[in-house]
């Protein structure tokens, strides 16, 4: 099974990233390291975490038209509605979504305690 998708970020040993920019079935198209559009390579999970890639994997995925809450970059709480478009995907891959406001404004506390602000 797979535990990335289309949108997910993987890093490799440098903490340099890339996209998952396709999927067919558990194989994975990633992107240039400089360009997260363009394709660079394919591989599947395993051949990612034999070159050493890591990555995330959130524990809550909202289904379409779930209510979802993120951090802009204003350093506000927001909530939307998922549609899983451009928007949405934009706000889980910049700061991450969270399944209450509670979640969001605590990953905001710990955003400005890594910043020092």
């Amino acid at each position: 099974m797979t535990t990335l998708k289309q949108g997910d970020l993987i890093k490799d040993r440098n903490g340099i990233a890339r996209k998952v920019i396709e999927m067919c079935g558990t194989v994975l198209h990633i992107s240039q390291m400089d360009n997260l559009t363009k394709y660079c390579f394919t591989a599947d999970e395993a051949g990612l975490i034999e070159f050493g890639y890591t990555w995330d994997t959130s524990a809550w995925e909202p289904k379409r038209l779930d209510v979802y809450w993120h951090i802009d970059g204003q350093r506000y709480i927001g909530s939307s509605i998922w549609l899983g478009d451009t928007d949405d995907h934009n706000r889980r891959d910049f700061l991450g979504i969270y399944e209450t406001k509670k979640l969001a404004a605590a990953a905001l506390l710990e955003i400005r305690r890594k910043l020092g602000k």
